[in-house]
């Protein structure tokens, strides 16, 4: 029958190393050899790299309203090679999750238009806007607070537009054909359902039309 041989770099197949006496001639069993180890600097080795591009990595969690803990990276990179020069020290800060998406519907619930309780507004240190903790249904979620938003405002959702302009208080979320011209808006998504990319800093306002007045 045909038979094939592996020969593995480093090993040296010369000479093996005889583990059991050899049997008799007259017996049918097999001899069993083991061969020398191979140097450690001469050893098999793998690496893989590490894929830096994975857009999963921020999926990592569920979603909560509870503070998040935050290393600090000091300027260093993922090599621990410094950077940015100038970072370090500073007060422990945490991160809240901010949802940019105001059309999000909780699972189960129609695309329908609902409104949301604003319970506390406070100060994020990773943004220079405040945050507002808002709830509604069977959820709570941090979104970007407005200028004058205050405990208690009750804020609405829609997604529908409607062959007459809204009269949108602040806070509100809405499509952009649904405003009327001259509307002060923050929070502007370049795509519907993408969530807010533009107009997030504290002051930044735009007057137009927008998704979220």
């Amino acid at each position: 029958s045909p038979s094939c041989s592996l020969e593995v770099p480093g090993l040296n197949t010369a000479a093996p190393t005889q583990l059991l006496p050899a049997p008799p001639a007259n017996c049918g069993a097999a001899q069993v050899f083991i061969y020398p180890m191979p140097s450690p600097w001469r050893a098999l080795s793998a690496s893989a790299a590490r894929c830096t591009t994975d857009p999963l990595w921020k999926c990592r969690v569920k979603y909560t309203v509870r503070p998040v803990g935050m290393k600090k990276t000091g300027g260093r990179d993922h090599t621990g090679r410094i950077r940015v020069r100038g970072i370090g020290g500073g007060h422990k800060r945490r991160y809240r999750m901010v949802d940019f998406q105001r059309l999000r519907y909780e699972e189960g619930s129609p695309a329908a238009p609902f409104e949301e309780k604003v319970i506390d507004v406070r100060y994020d240190p990773c943004r220079s806007a405040d945050i507002a903790l808002v709830a509604g249904g069977n959820r709570k979620r941090w979104i970007v607070a407005t200028e004058n938003m205050q405990p208690g405002d009750i804020l609405k959702n829609s997604p529908h537009i409607g062959r007459m302009a809204v009269l949108a208080n602040e806070g509100d979320a809405y499509p952009l054909g649904a405003l009327p011209v001259g509307t002060l808006i923050c929070n502007l998504e370049s795509h519907p359902g993408k969530g807010a990319q533009y107009i997030r800093a504290a002051g930044a306002f735009l007057g137009g039309h927008g998704c979220s007045s």
